[in-house]
């Protein structure tokens, strides 16, 4: 089904986008694969969260979860590491899959018991996310030749924007509309649209993992330094970055989440959260391809300096009230900042990747070190919120929001200047 789907996508784009250049059966493969599980994470990911958060309106489930699930990445990208030198990188792109499935796969046996098991599914959660990343990284640089990749970036990047921003609408509206379907129940206490979409998230889940069979991956047949390339004395570029991608976690522990939290909190409905993770997607998406008119790596340090202050103003207005004009002016400006500041950003990275010690041959250890700084900053950042929370309770929430809505502007002066 999803190849006959795609197929008529590649159709449209070479008969009326003019694209000419084609890929191997392989390649559109794994470009719709990667597609799908963005669509998936933006379909499940936010409600996830919501769902956990909801039947005792308290935060602290919702931040066990986080928590554990930072501090489980990094082990998996260590563990996912090691098995694909010794098996070849498809186990742990097949192993993404299969975590990420038992996440849904144990809510739907628990139901409404799932909130009582946050370190569970937590640890399930951070599997899964770091076993796919590796996994993901490492497939594209296997199955993509230097031809076609900046076309395969970009045939990815076009299907994930689309199904990204359809993908919260679509299960915030099967929420709210499966609300009044509860035997027995009130319609607020209604879950059987979470457990639809939980339901759908575990399909697609399934459905990858029998797809990922048709591809054949080579063991390296060498030794995973971790620890090596942790700790190059003499590699400055490297260092900085590391440092880069502590400050990037110590923002993205805060925000990864609880923006979402916030707005249903507010509104008490989905479709509303649904809705608003649909509108910061489509306007990251514009931001991105207006970008692409304009991104320059000379341009690079002025980029970076303006998106910043983007996405620290957009938090202004949070820390005073939280309501409807303050969340929309939250989405309008950090879309935009967001998308500006990753575009910047990763330009940047790559080139000091690039340039980084024995980087051609270390570079399945470079994609599972750089997630040591960031899940550490995660940690702190989440932990350094609760602690906020609890001693001042909505002082400390808002307060911890411009905090960590100026944070990573201390990338500006870690980063290379060349």
């Amino acid at each position: 089904m999803f190849d006959l789907f795609f197929s008529y996508v590649y159709r449209f784009m070479h008969r009326f986008l003019g694209v000419k250049r084609s890929l191997s059966h392989q390649e559109k493969t794994l470009a719709w694969m990667f597609s799908f599980y963005d669509f998936n994470y933006a379909l499940s990911g936010v409600f996830i969260n919501i769902f956990l958060f909801k039947r005792q309106d308290d935060l602290r489930t919702v931040v066990i979860f986080n928590l554990i699930q930072y501090a489980v990445i990094l082990p998996a990208f260590w563990i996912g590491g090691h098995l694909s030198k010794r098996w070849g990188h498809l186990l742990s792109y097949q192993l993404g899959f299969v975590f990420s499935a038992l996440v849904f796969a144990v809510t739907l046996t628990l139901r409404e018991n799932s909130p009582d098991h946050p370190y569970l599914l937590g640890c399930l959660s951070g599997l899964g996310i770091g076993f796919y990343f590796l996994g993901e990284h490492a497939l594209t640089l296997d199955m993509t030749t230097e031809k076609t990749r900046d076309y395969f970036y970009s045939l990815t990047n076009l299907f994930t924007s689309v199904l990204s921003i359809l993908a919260p609408a679509l299960a915030g509206g099967l929420i709210v509309l499966f609300e009044f379907k509860g035997s027995g129940q009130s319609a607020k206490d209604s879950s059987l649209g979470y457990y639809i979409v939980f339901a759908i998230a575990l399909a697609i889940y399934l459905i990858l993992v029998f797809k990922s069979f048709q591809f054949k991956a080579k063991p390296v047949k060498k030794n995973f330094e971790f620890w090596k390339v942790l700790t190059f004395p003499e590699n400055k570029g490297w260092n900085r970055y590391m440092a880069a991608q502590f400050i990037m976690g110590l923002r993205g522990g805060v925000f990864w989440f609880l923006l979402w939290i916030l707005v249903f909190r507010f509104s008490q409905n989905e479709a509303v959260v649904g809705g608003y993770s649909m509108f910061c997607n489509l306007m990251g998406v514009l931001t991105t391809y207006a970008l692409a008119l304009w991104a320059k790596a000379e341009n690079r340090r002025k980029g970076l300096w303006f998106s910043s202050w983007l996405m620290g103003l957009a938090c202004i207005g949070l820390f005073f009230q939280i309501n409807y004009y303050t969340i929309v002016f939250y989405a309008v400006l950090s879309a935009i900042g967001t998308s500006w500041f990753n575009v910047v950003s990763n330009g940047v990275a790559f080139k000091i990747l690039e340039k980084a010690t024995e980087a051609k041959i270390r570079k399945l250890e470079y994609l599972a070190v750089r997630e040591a700084p960031l899940a550490a900053g995660r940690i702190l950042s989440l932990t350094l919120f609760w602690l906020s929370y609890l001693e001042f309770g909505e002082n400390g929430l808002h307060g911890a929001l411009l905090v960590f809505g100026f944070v990573h502007m201390g990338m500006f002066f870690v980063l290379p200047k060349d």
